[in-house]
């Protein structure tokens, strides 16, 4: 994939100045209700996937600096497992009463995440399933394009992805 921007400040400007766009880009979608929410998310899919083939997450890491992990009992579980950690260790650094609130199970206390050595996660292999998943585009990308907004300007895979959803907007009405 060529002209993909991965530069931290530069998408952090670019978000910012694109923001109406992908706002007018959530409003059109959320507008035309003859295209099935699966339409939409086979085509986001399709322009996701070769932009996060292409984006080494690795040379980043700025998720993880950013966001707020969020754990389930099973991803503690696999970590205290994984990591050789006694399980009640690990549960000293979640915060189990602002977490309910989005509906976790609870999420690290620390923000870069603890685990974060460099760009790189030391407990790859036992991550936390949001994690895992993340950045998420479907199911139901109309209906959850503004949390997808807000990303955009921390990852430059979200960033890439709406700016060729915008681009490309005019193809989604052709299928």
């Amino acid at each position: 994939m060529d002209n993909l921007v991965t530069d931290l400040e530069q998408i952090k400007i670019l978000a910012q100045q694109n923001h109406d766009d992908f706002e007018v880009l959530g409003y059109m979608l959320e507008l035309h209700e003859e295209t099935p929410d699966d339409v939409i998310d086979t085509w986001v899919d399709s322009i996701a996937k070769p932009i996060i083939e292409a984006i080494d997450c690795t040379q980043c890491g700025n998720c993880c600096r950013s966001l707020d992990v969020y754990v389930t009992p099973d991803d503690v579980q696999r970590l205290s497992t994984g990591i050789v950690i006694p399980l009640d260790t690990i549960m000293t650094d979640i915060d189990n009463e602002s977490a309910p609130k989005v509906g976790e199970w609870g999420k690290f206390k620390a923000k870069p995440c603890g685990f974060l050595d460099g760009n790189l996660c030391s407990v790859y292999a036992h991550r936390p399933e949001t994690c895992r998943t993340y950045p998420v585009f479907t199911p139901d990308f109309r209906w959850t394009i503004d949390d997808t907004i807000e990303g955009a300007s921390i990852c430059p895979i979200i960033y890439n992805v709406l700016t060729t959803l915008h681009d490309r907007i005019d193809d989604l009405y052709r299928l």
